[in-house]
């Protein structure tokens, strides 16, 4: 199944733009009468058929139209920013293909990086959502200090990750598939300052396991037995 991803969809008419024009039209070479299918990011896919293909620009007229409601308890991974980019992007591409409904990059104390391509990593998450077949687009926020993202938190499940002895696994955690926070610290993890921060704030401290995980790891790892 080709899936492609649009927001330019007034009624029965959707135009696919930009890399997912070219993918279209000359990476797949599909051609007008072509079926193919698109989603928006927000619950809906379209089976739509081609009408032209222009220069940067490929015109759908819609067939039919399916809504998926959300999948319940979609967790909200937020992870200290790492300085290797292509593990960030690992990261990213992992968990939205496992599934979660936001994701929080956070500058911590011992964050060597705090500005991000945010263009360049939503088209990560837009291939992953493509790719997995998933229909919603998670909620992708600008880097904020951890402060400010404790500060923003109420109502859900906290975890934090914390590896050591006495802590208990986030997989004997009864009720931790209830729209749960997760939070990963940096390489070098948190300060003891701010992981107090967050205990104060009612985070509760899990193990990931036996073994300790890099920071891309430990937020898949975290997301799968989240979701599963």
């Amino acid at each position: 199944m080709n899936v492609f991803y649009a927001t330019d969809i007034i009624k029965d008419k959707i135009t696919l733009r930009d890399q997912e024009a070219q993918h279209c039209a000359r990476v797949l070479r599909k051609g007008r009468g072509a079926e193919v299918f698109v989603i928006d990011g927000k619950g809906s896919r379209y089976r739509c058929e081609i009408d032209e293909i222009k220069r940067q620009t490929v015109e759908l007229s819609v067939l039919s139209y399916q809504r998926f409601d959300p999948n319940p308890g979609m967790p909200h991974i937020a992870f200290g920013i790492m300085k290797n980019m292509t593990r960030l992007e690992i990261l990213l591409e992992k968990i939205t293909e496992i599934g979660v409904s936001e994701i929080s990059p956070i500058i911590c104390t011992r964050s060597e990086r705090t500005a991000l391509n945010m263009e360049r990593l939503e088209k990560i998450l837009i291939s992953a959502i493509k790719q997995s077949l998933n229909f919603y687009l998670p909620v992708f926020h600008r880097p904020r200090t951890l402060e400010d993202f404790i500060s923003a938190q109420s109502g859900s499940k906290r975890f934090i990750a914390s590896f050591g002895p006495g802590v208990p696994e986030l997989s004997s955690i009864q009720g931790r598939h209830e729209n749960p926070v997760m939070l990963i610290g940096p390489e070098g993890d948190f300060t003891e300052n701010e992981l107090s921060l967050a205990i104060d704030a009612d985070f509760k401290r899990v193990n990931l396991g036996s073994t300790r995980l890099r920071a891309e790891t430990a937020a898949i790892v975290a997301c799968t037995l989240l979701r599963y």
